[in-house]
């Protein structure tokens, strides 16, 4: 299980990254539904995440481990601390 969830943070840390990824300065949050193609990528990849956590033949192929709901929102909760240091930093930058 715990592979697994670090698997998933890896996973879900990356797809945080790529809302970061548009500027160096604005936020993440400046007309985030701008890219439909972005959330449509976002969105397949958690699915995809979803399965290969919980569906056996991916259990076995990929070596993980069904997670239960807190573990998901342990995950997500890790995974998003690349957004906050993110934001974090630009709206610091935006001061000097």
């Amino acid at each position: 299980m715990v592979r697994t969830a670090g698997f998933t943070v890896l996973v879900l840390a990356q797809l945080f990254n790529c809302f970061n990824a548009r500027s160096d300065h604005r936020s993440a949050f400046s007309h985030p539904f701008v890219n439909r193609w972005l959330w449509g990528a976002v969105a397949l990849s958690v699915v995809l995440q979803i399965a290969v956590v919980h569906l056996g033949i991916f259990n076995l192929a990929f070596g993980t481990a069904p997670l239960a709901p807190d573990e998901w929102l342990l995950c997500v909760a890790m995974a998003s601390t690349v957004l906050w240091y993110s934001e974090l930093r630009k709206w610091v930058m935006r001061f000097h």
